[in-house]
């Protein structure tokens, strides 16, 4: 099971789109922004990419949680987050804390699927206090911890395949790389 995960999303590949992307957007729209500054910027939009991950998830809108999940935006928005997240591990020169092991891969693919409102909050707030720390104080253990949950919420607490993430990313990048021909 796990080398069949591993070869659908080849994060290799995926993080050398997504650096070419920034490359590419950099020459596009001549962005002077400096590494520090950048380092922020791409935190940020990760963050506001969990959260509207999370608003369009519903788990936590309690107060309307009968409503049904648009899967395709769900599975667009943590493209996204993954994206970002595989951005800032280059920012940090941490890429080898997001190319996985099998042994790595099979936790994540085995742990236990979270689908109350304690547990998915947990999940959650647990990946923003990783990522918090990876960035102020530079703990790239927390860092990986940030990632194995991101993988492990999208894949088997809400279901979205590998398989998926990967066709969900080259669409992504390629419409990205369109916007810029």
């Amino acid at each position: 099971m796990t080398s069949t995960m591993s070869k659908q999303l080849d994060i290799t590949k995926m993080l050398h789109q997504v650096i070419d992307l920034e490359l590419t957007a950099d020459d596009a729209l001549e962005l002077m922004i400096g590494p520090e500054a950048r380092l922020q910027t791409v935190y940020v939009q990760l963050d506001m990419k969990l959260s509207a991950f999370a608003k369009a998830a519903g788990w936590a809108n309690v107060l309307h949680s009968h409503r049904d999940i648009d899967h395709e935006q769900l599975r667009k928005l943590y493209v996204q987050g993954l994206a970002l997240f595989l951005l800032a591990s280059a920012k940090r020169q941490w890429t080898h804390l997001v190319v996985l092991s099998d042994e790595q891969w099979q936790r994540i693919t085995t742990a236990d699927k979270k689908d109350k409102l304690a547990d998915l909050n947990k999940e959650y707030l647990a990946i923003k206090n990783f990522l918090n720390g990876a960035y102020f104080d530079r703990r790239h253990e927390d860092f990986r911890h940030a990632w194995h949950l991101w993988l492990k919420m999208g894949i088997i607490d809400f279901d979205i395949s590998p398989e998926e993430i990967a066709t969900s990313y080259q669409v992504m990048v390629d419409q990205f790389n369109a916007q810029f021909e």
